[in-house]
This record gives structure tokens, C-alpha cells and sequence, in this order.
């Protein structure tokens, strides 16, 4: 009986870790509760344009949530919400809201930006308070006042900054005046963290039609030790320039782009990309959050997607998602950036994007991403299966010991109840042996 009870114990433990994971995987939170698209909307100034603009809000879990709208940014006096707070039914997978943008007679040259703030609030617990984290998503406008003249915007892109390798840099520069850019170039000081310049780069240099934009890059030996290091960027163009400066890491990548996933695509409809993220630093990263470019043929940004900020923890990977509505996009390949934002730094990757009715194929520019569109395995379908095989074994196992332990337990003679007897043929010859059982 001692071996009985040790297997039910056994049995026992085993089941209740069954049951551990089994509650560890159905109670996993999702990160992408809430959503919005479009992520940014683009205008050009009009004096004392009106326009109504549409945008959706996304239930993901497919659940009960209030959500509740906010205005900030510059245009913020500018935009009318027609909806403050709304409520989802779980039946209800989206619902689509609109603003009203009323420009003013006069803005600045350059680029002026507001921006609604969808919440999602959280439950109250029986005393009344709120329990949880409220998530926010965010959908942009930005809104262009064109230059009289020549004028710029520009950022900087650092790739593959690692030691004893070649980095890239790249100046993406969109000509927002009325007039073409004979030629741009860049050049490019860079610099320690105790403000030491170390070594000086020229990019390329090309022309920028009116509202057309470019890139200029240029490479650089990387035989510094690993560090933070910070680029002073100047961009001078046709007798004008443009300074500014962006901070970036040399040595081992603190976070790597290591897939996007793109799971039943269908041109004209909301499309769910999943960034797989790995933050390789000891500590955790806070507010990290990806942003996705995508440029027309004219080289000007046809969509801009953001997914919600989320921390990551150190040594870990999480999963960020965004969403874009491809409505109104055409069939075709386009030039595309995703930029994955923590704090003053992002790691940034050119990308390629093929785009067909069934179909959305992104590929990296000098660098291998696993995404291939159509149809995945979700993670909690992998652990279901998981969970399922886990099941079967423990009952094989259980079987199995059952069954051992029952010939285990029966009496010695019973046991030798079957012998082999010789096999008597006519004659009284013995020929072969056959199983017969003793009669007492």
C-alpha cells in the first residue's frame, strides 16, 4: 500500500501543476485591450478650413469598457470632439468617431500638431475606487503650413552602431516649402557623452522637389568604445541650414526589432501588425512604443501607425501591436520605416512592404525580419496545445501505474496461476507448449 500511496500523491502534485498552467495560460492579460486608427491624419493649411475627420477605436478582447476622450497638443483649441466617453459591448469589435478641425486665418510655417486621447478606464471595485492600469491610445493630426520659401523637416536614423563594424546614418529630409531644394547635404558631428567630438561625417548630397522627400546617408567606421554618444546634425540647403541633435548607443543593441507579424491581411480593412520586441539591457525599459511609416510613390508618408507605450521588462521580449487601416491604399511596393521609441533613443529599420489583396510581405533593408503575412499560430494557441499534450501524458501516466501497481498487488500464487504445460498430441507424443490453466 506504501507504493499506492506514494503514486496517488504523485498523481496528485502532478494534476495540481497541470491545473497551475492551465490557469497561468487562460488568465494571461493582453497588452492590446484597446486600439485606434487611423494613428496619425495628415492636412495641409487651409485658412479657416473646416473639416470633419473620421477615426475608429478598436475592442480587441472583444469586452465590456467605457472609453473616454481627451484633447492635447497645440491644435487642441482647434478640434471639436463629438463624443466625449462612449461604452463597448463585448459583441462590438469597433465603433468609428469623428472631430471637427476649424482652422485658423493665419499659422506659422511648419508643422502644428493635436492630438485625441482615447482611455480606457478601468472597473471600480465594490468601495468605488478604480482597479487596474487606464490604457490610452493615440490618433495624431498634424497639420502642414507651408514655407513661403524653402524649408525643411528632417530627423536622423542610426543603424548597426556597433563596435568594430560600419554604422549608417541616415538624414530622411521631406522639402515642406513651395519651392525645390537644389541640393541638401548633411554633416554630421559626433560626440561623447562628456562632449568630446570624436570624429566628423559628410552624407551624400542630393536635389528635393517641392513636397518630395529624400534620404541622405553616410557610413562611418564605428573604432570608439561602447557607449552613449550624441550626433549634431546640420543640414544646409541651397545658402539655408537646419541644426539639431539626436543621442544613440554603440555597443551591444539595448533593443532589437526581432519580427512583425501580420495575421489575415485583407487590402481595404484594418490591418494587425505585431512587433515582436526583445529589450537585451539588465533593467527595464519604460514607455516603449512602435511607430510605423509608410511612404507613397511620391515619397510622401501615406500612413502613420503607433502602437500604445508598454514597458518592458529586462532580458525579455513583449509584443507591441499597432493597427492600420488600409482603406484607399493600392496594391503595390512601397518604402516604409519602423522606428521603435524608449525614452530619447529608438531603434530604427527601413523596411519594404508588398502589398496585395490577400497579402502584406514586409522584408528589411540590409537586415533579415521574419513577418510573410497571411495566416499564424497566436501564442495562446501554442500554449493550448501545450496545456492539451500535458493532459494526455498525465493520464497515460496514470493509467499506466494503475495498472502496474495492480499486477504489483495480487497474491504470489495467483500470479503463478498459468504455466506452460506440454502440448499432447494423438499418440502421446509432445510436440510445442500451449498455456493452460491450473484447475484446484
Amino acid at each position: 500500500m506504501k507504493t499506492e500511496n506514494k503514486f496517488n500523491w504523485l498523481f496528485a502534485t502532478g494534476m495540481i501543476i497541470l491545473m497551475i498552467v492551465i490557469m497561468a495560460v487562460f488568465s494571461m492579460p493582453s497588452a492590446d485591450a484597446i486600439g485606434i486608427t487611423p494613428g496619425r491624419t495628415t492636412i495641409d493649411f487651409e485658412p479657416g478650413l473646416e473639416k470633419e475627420i473620421y477615426f475608429s477605436v478598436l475592442n480587441n478582447e472583444h469586452k465590456n469598457m467605457q472609453v473616454v476622450f481627451l484633447l492635447q497638443g497645440e491644435l487642441n483649441t482647434s478640434i471639436t470632439l463629438f463624443d466625449s466617453s462612449v461604452e463597448f459591448m463585448p459583441s462590438e469589435e469597433s465603433k468609428q468617431f469623428k472631430y471637427k478641425i476649424k482652422l485658423p486665418e493665419k499659422l506659422e510655417p511648419g508643422l502644428h500638431a493635436g492630438e485625441i486621447v482615447a482611455f480606457e478606464i478601468p472597473k471600480s471595485s465594490a468601495g468605488g475606487t478604480y482597479v487596474g492600469a487606464a490604457m490610452a491610445v493615440v490618433s495624431q493630426l498634424y497639420v502642414y503650413s507651408a514655407c513661403p520659401g524653402k524649408c525643411i523637416d528632417t530627423s536622423l536614423n542610426v543603424l548597426d552602431a556597433e563596435q568594430n563594424s560600419t554604422a549608417t546614418f541616415i538624414v530622411p529630409i521631406i522639402n515642406r516649402g513651395k519651392v525645390g531644394i537644389g541640393e541638401a547635404r548633411a554633416i554630421i558631428d559626433i560626440y561623447t557623452s562628456l562632449n568630446e567630438r570624436v570624429d566628423t561625417i559628410e552624407t551624400d548630397a542630393w536635389p528635393i522637389d517641392a513636397g518630395a522627400r529624400t534620404e541622405l546617408s553616410a557610413k562611418w567606421d564605428v573604432n570608439v568604445n561602447a557607449g552613449n554618444y550624441l550626433a549634431k546634425v546640420t543640414v544646409f540647403y541651397d545658402g539655408e541650414s537646419k541644426s539639431f541633435e539626436k543621442e544613440f548607443g554603440i555597443g551591444k543593441n539595448v533593443l532589437t526589432i526581432e519580427s512583425i507579424l501580420v495575421h489575415d491581411f485583407t487590402l481595404g480593412e484594418i490591418a494587425k501588425l505585431q512587433i515582436l520586441i526583445e529589450n537585451r539591457w539588465s533593467q527595464e525599459l519604460k514607455g516603449v512604443f512602435a511607430n510605423l511609416l509608410v511612404y507613397n510613390k511620391d515619397s510622401q508618408v501615406m500612413a502613420d501607425v503607433k502602437s500604445a507605450a508598454d514597458d518592458i521588462p529586462a532580458l525579455s521580449r513583449k509584443e507591441l501591436v499597432a493597427y492600420w487601416d488600409t482603406v484607399g491604399v493600392e496594391e503595390g511596393i512601397y518604402d516604409g520605416k519602423l522606428m521603435v521609441k524608449y525614452g530619447k533613443k529608438s531603434a530604427d529599420r527601413n523596411l519594404v512592404l508588398k502589398i496585395s489583396e490577400n497579402s502584406l510581405d514586409i522584408s528589411g533593408v540590409g537586415y533579415a525580419i521574419r513577418p510573410r503575412g497571411g495566416k499564424g499560430i497566436e501564442l495562446s494557441t501554442i500554449l493550448f496545445v501545450i496545456v492539451i499534450i500535458l493532459l494526455v501524458v498525465n493520464l497515460a501516466w496514470f493509467v499506466f501505474f494503475r495498472r502496474l501497481l495492480g499486477l504489483k498487488g495480487k497474491p504470489k500464487e495467483k500470479r503463478e496461476d498459468e504455466k506452460a504445460q506440454p502440448k499432447q498430441e494423438h499418440g502421446g507424443k509432445s510436440k510445442g507448449f500451449e498455456i493452460v490453466r491450473r484447475v484446484k
